[in-house]
């Protein structure tokens, strides 16, 4: 059993949140989506559409009928209830869950992604070519970033790329090669993307073929067989935060907009507003203690 203090444990809420690895939750019902049904105390069985609570073990199916089924939204509603009520009866996760802005993406902490991006380098040039289509929405917010921390990275277009990877929410993965989503659940192999290695590679053959009178139209074209270029946001799983809108901004396009303001500030006033939940989660605690 957990007591009610787990309500205010984000670190357990992303461990349940990290048991839905199964694609079969990306079904966009955002009132069932992964993040919702781990703030109410659930987590993944890897039996399909079954949840169980992580205090009073109670199992939960949440399969749901197709859309042409006519039935679908009376489903999804009963579903959603059942968040809540389908707790055993001295459950304390029937009554109190996670806040809601867990499930909202998150500002950084531009000291924190400083961090993140090093761990990333440390892949060097095996790590995935990001385009400028991809990165250049970013530069103002990298040239921001603690100089000190990041001096750590020589390679200046490593550590950029380290950079991008770092705000878009990656970070180096438990295995050799890979990185992850911040939830552990989206894991990627570096070696199904043109690296930059691959990305200098390519450049060198363009120059050949141009100097042999040959035009190459689509760079793409040249990309080693069974790799594509890789997008930091859209790799990530269909119901992230990044990826998902907020008042219809995409989530990602949030983040920048949020830290382009905080890094034209003075920084003794982004130390002050930096992370608000954190000042919360204080009155939280203190008024759970009483």
């Amino acid at each position: 059993m957990v007591d009610t203090t787990d309500c205010l444990s984000e670190p357990a809420f992303m461990r349940r949140v990290s048991t839905f690895k199964d694609h079969i939750w990306c079904r966009d019902i955002p009132a069932l989506s992964p993040l919702e049904i781990s703030r109410h105390g659930w987590h993944s069985t890897e039996d399909e559409f079954m949840v169980r609570c992580s205090s009073c073990q109670e199992n939960l199916s949440l399969v749901i009928p197709p859309p042409d089924s006519g039935i679908r939204e009376s489903c999804v509603k009963t579903a959603v209830e059942r968040l809540s009520s389908g707790h055993g009866e001295f459950c304390p996760w029937s009554a109190c869950s996670n806040p809601l802005s867990w499930n909202r993406v998150k500002i950084p902490d531009p000291d924190d992604v400083a961090r993140t991006a090093v761990k990333i380098s440390k892949i060097g040039v095996k790590l995935p070519f990001i385009r400028s289509n991809y990165h250049s929405d970013w530069e103002n917010v990298i040239r921001k970033l603690d100089t000190n921390i990041l001096g750590q990275i020589e390679d200046e277009q490593i550590r950029k790329f380290s950079c991008v990877l770092a705000l878009c929410g990656w970070k180096d993965g438990v295995l050799e090669d890979t990185l992850q989503d911040l939830y552990g659940v989206r894991r990627i192999g570096i070696w199904n993307f043109v690296s930059i290695q691959d990305e200098e590679d390519i450049l060198e053959a363009q120059r050949v073929a141009e100097e042999l009178g040959q035009t190459v139209e689509d760079s793409s074209n040249l990309a080693p067989e069974g790799k594509v270029y890789f997008d930091p946001v859209n790799e990530h799983i269909s119901w992230h935060p990044l990826v998902q809108k907020r008042d219809g901004v995409h989530g990602w396009r949030y983040v920048l907009t949020q830290l382009s303001r905080s890094v034209t500030e003075d920084p003794r006033d982004v130390k002050t507003k930096r992370d608000p939940l954190k000042a919360i989660k204080k009155v939280r605690d203190i008024l759970d203690q009483r």
